[in-house]
């Protein structure tokens, strides 16, 4: 439903800890430790940094 949504121009933000469902969307991936942003990047979680 929310890949829907994203394909019809609505940006959606997903906050998770489940790497599968990061790695299956291959979406935008940004990730934050500590309030700071140590990854931007385009892919899965796996993805390379």
């Amino acid at each position: 439903m929310l890949n829907d949504i994203n394909l019809r121009g609505t940006t959606v933000v997903v906050a998770t800890h489940a790497k599968d469902i990061v790695d299956k969307m291959n979406k935008r991936v940004i990730q934050i430790d500590k309030g700071n942003i140590i990854r931007d990047s385009k892919g899965g979680y796996n993805s390379e940094i």
